[in-house]
């Protein structure tokens, strides 16, 4: 009978293991949280996410924003290869705006204002119907690894939970800690409990841990703002979407305001410098520098006065209403003295006030370009953890890390993105192999090949990684690949047209031109006749020449206004195009040089010390690695380059 009872409950204990038994975990359902357990769910794996606060997946701790320089780039490639957030903001937003429209084509990007509420619960509700995905509220306290590699995780309560992969996508709650003037205390974000176990283990396990801060503004009642000393900015009823997959005929555009701090602010503010954590020594790490708190503007330009305020809703359902660009962790008395110095929130009412958080993160040298970490295999790190800042950036770093921890169980090739090929290859390569003084956050300097980046051509330099992981709707894949071919044939088509320089073609182009002069509001509405021979392609690329009026001169076909677009920006920038293309092929050979496994970086004759220590410690796996590692010059490159080719011979 006792064996029987025994072997009753050993069949019901293996049952509930069993019931705790997945494919892949994603501890944390930040932006990169969703994003890692949507890919592996998709990808036909059991998957498990984790999250502290079930009502808090995919929440905007911050501005509730996506997009803008470089991060709008990086949404539409990750909405290209499948990811969810692409399609997500352009369906739950308050606005969309296009920018950036007169400073040439690399500068083109989209910004929107998100709706911080609808966005948070449909993306929850995307989670909690996906097949394959599991949701669990609780804390993860450590990890299971034996041999080296992940099998699983511990949380608060005890209960080990079993994975072939797991992804940590932790955000700012590694030992997090808020603070607010002098006020500081154990919090990922305010009201939320931070992880302190986790970090002590991760260190026990071999990773080395550093630490960042963070910090967002106050947000104020909308009824108590004087929006009439504001300037009002709306975004745009057609705008460029992020996702390929969107078709919206309009997009609505509540509108967010602009003002400005004033020389009593600023006097205010030099006033209440003395409570500011940043001059106590409250806060003593490193925030992100593209993102100033107003206590930093004030201590580094305190001669400017008009610094700008934008105001901006948090969503249709709420009147919270988001400060950008007063960012603080000061105490709430100098926050609300500083606020109502401000035109048209001199009766403002703080509703939350602005704090900073403080929180342990992995630096990125410990992963490999697929976001496995190089200490334990298995286990894939992604966002904040990794010393990013950003929704954007975070993520595509879930994304491409659930892809790769899928892709790994399954016994296929992991995806890595070139840095040719897209912001996201810029931004992985840079977080493992550049060190940055603080969060790093993409923007369109860090890419070499900014003219190819483009966010207009991601649909085509991204296409072949698209359908080779097969997230993407498959549909859309075949459209986007036929417009693809649509372009390819009318560039070739149009190359071999000769336009000739007729009295009737002068004729034609004089007209044209003076039109287009008088509509772009130029001076001067004379306009450069042809003169030679030239085929309709480098017609094309004269500025007075569109698509449209091309057929003018020569027969033209019915495009697709995405195939339109291409191959008039192909003909005009034709020459810029080939020049970077050229610039790429010669690059990639040394790029995918490989570095042996076994090379003895300190035997290598003329290496600085400097070099050896970086490359000893980044372990590259190819010459484009190490030639971006802090401290490798060129003359190392070269010796290095030197050694590969006399160990192939």
């Amino acid at each position: 009978e006792r064996k029987d009872r025994m072997s009753l409950e050993q069949r019901e204990t293996k049952g509930k293991k069993m019931d705790k038994n997945y494919d892949v975990i994603v501890v944390g359902a930040g932006h990169a949280g969703v994003e890692a357990a949507l890919a592996s769910a998709r990808m036909g794996l059991k998957t498990a996410l984790f999250t502290i606060y079930l009502d808090s997946i995919a929440m905007m701790s911050c501005n509730p924003s996506v997009g803008g320089p470089g991060k709008s780039h990086l949404v539409s490639e990750l909405g290209m290869l499948g990811g969810e957030m692409a399609r997500h903001i352009d369906n739950y937003n308050l606005q969309l705006k296009n920018l950036n429209h007169t400073k040439g084509l690399a500068s083109r990007i989209t910004r929107a204002q998100a709706d911080k509420y609808w966005y948070r619960v449909k993306m929850r509700e995307i989670v909690e119907t996906e097949e394959n995905l599991y949701l669990v509220q609780g804390i993860v306290n450590n990890l299971i690894v034996e041999d080296g590699s992940v099998k699983g995780v511990i949380d608060n309560l005890g209960v080990e939970y079993s994975a072939k992969a797991v992804v940590l996508c932790t955000g700012t709650f590694l030992k997090g800690q808020f603070i607010m003037g002098d006020v500081k205390y154990s919090a990922g974000r305010q009201g939320e409990p931070s992880s302190d176990e986790l970090p002590d283990n991760l260190i026990k396990y071999g990773f080395e841990l550093d630490r960042y801060q963070t910090a967002t503004p106050p947000r104020v009642d909308k009824k108590s703002i004087d929006f009439s000393k504001m300037e009002e900015l709306k975004g745009e009823d057609k705008p460029r979407y992020f996702s390929y997959e969107t078709e919206k005929e309009y997009n609505q555009t509540l509108p967010t305001w602009l003002t400005f701090t004033t020389e009593k602010t600023i006097e205010t503010g030099k006033e209440m410098l003395k409570y500011s954590p940043i001059v106590t020594g409250v806060v003593s790490t490193k925030g992100p520098r593209h993102c100033p708190s107003l206590d930093r503007k004030i201590m580094n330009f305190p001669e400017k006065t008009n610094h700008q305020i934008f105001l901006e809703q948090e969503s249709v359902e709420s009147n919270e209403i988001y400060i950008n660009g007063f960012t603080t962790a000061m105490p709430p008395f100098a926050q609300e003295a500083m606020l109502k110095t401000i035109a048209g929130l001199e009766n403002a009412k703080i509703v939350r006030y602005g704090y900073a958080v403080e929180y342990d993160f992995i630096p990125a040298y410990q992963l490999n370009l697929t976001l496995e970490t190089k200490v334990v295999k298995g286990l894939y790190t992604a966002g904040t953890i990794n010393g990013t800042s950003g929704y954007e950036e975070a993520a595509c770093q879930g994304f491409i890390a659930g892809v790769n921890a899928a892709r790994k169980i399954l016994g296929k090739k992991e995806i890595i993105i070139e840095r040719s090929e897209g912001y996201i290859g810029v931004l992985i390569d840079d977080i493992i192999n550049k060190k940055t003084p603080e969060p790093y956050r993409v923007l369109p300097s860090r890419a070499e090949y900014r003219l190819t980046l483009r966010q207009d051509n991601i649909f085509i330099r991204l296409l072949e990684k698209s359908k080779e992981i097969g997230l993407l709707n498959s549909e859309k894949l075949k459209e986007l690949e036929n417009v693809r071919n649509e372009i390819e044939t009318e560039i070739e088509r149009l190359k071999g047209i000769t336009v000739y320089p007729t009295k009737e073609t002068n004729e034609k182009l004089e007209r044209i031109g003076k039109e287009f002069n008088i509509k772009n509001g130029s001076e001067d509405i004379s306009t450069k006749s042809a003169n030679n021979p030239v085929s309709a392609f480098e017609f094309l690329a004269r500025k007075e020449i569109s698509y449209d009026n091309l057929s003018e001169f020569v027969e033209t076909v019915d495009l697709s206004p995405l195939a339109k677009e291409q191959v008039e920006i192909n003909a005009k920038y034709n020459v810029f195009i080939e020049r970077e293309k050229a610039q790429i092929e010669k690059f990639e050979k040394l790029e995918k040089m490989e570095i042996p496994e076994n090379i003895d970086y300190e035997k290598i004759q003329g290496l600085s010390n400097i070099a050896i220590s970086g490359l000893m410690y980044g372990n590259p796996a190819t010459i484009g690695q190490a030639s971006r590692i802090s401290g490798v010059t060129y003359n190392d490159i070269a010796l290095l380059i030197a050694v590969i080719k006399e160990n192939h011979k």
